[in-house]
């Protein structure tokens, strides 16, 4: 049996940057001309801007929190987790529940008291190679298993 290893810092930074490079591209570009509408609309007042802004950032967020959270839930991994050969689990070793894979990915809601977590989660990863959310949700991010064979 391999030995359970968790996750590097750069392996997860990297598989993040390459999910929200994906989530830009693929999901998030189709939606930029009405972005770039509702931001020239000379008509508004700076309440209707700023309240537009404040749902389309949640908006935003909604969809990059189903996209960690489905792809976890599903496969265990997210493309960017893939490429970099991490994949993230239940704490017991096992196949994560959705709630497990939606609430360890809640830190990316840009409202109080989720966004402590943008400061919180990377200072765990670094010094415990865990995340707050990680623990408070019974999970974990780990190497994935190296089958080697030999002839």
């Amino acid at each position: 049996m391999p030995k359970v290893v968790l996750s590097s810092t750069w392996k997860r930074l990297v598989a993040f940057v390459i999910d929200f490079m994906i989530i830009d591209f693929v999901l998030l570009y189709p939606f930029n001309n009405i972005a770039e509408k509702i931001s020239g609309y000379s008509g508004a007042s700076i309440i209707t801007f700023q309240s537009s802004l404040v749902y389309i950032a949640l908006a935003v967020s909604v969809i990059f929190i189903l996209y960690f959270a489905i792809f976890e839930y599903a496969l265990g991994q997210t493309i960017g987790k893939m490429l970099m050969r991490i994949i993230s689990l239940g704490s017991s070793g096992k196949k994560m529940s959705f709630l497990q894979a939606l609430g360890r990915n809640l830190f990316i809601l840009p409202v109080i008291p989720f966004v402590f977590l943008w400061i919180i989660d990377p200072i765990f990863i670094i010094l415990r190679r865990i995340s707050l959310s990680e623990m408070l949700t019974k999970t974990v991010t780990i190497e994935e298993a190296k089958t080697w064979t030999t002839k």
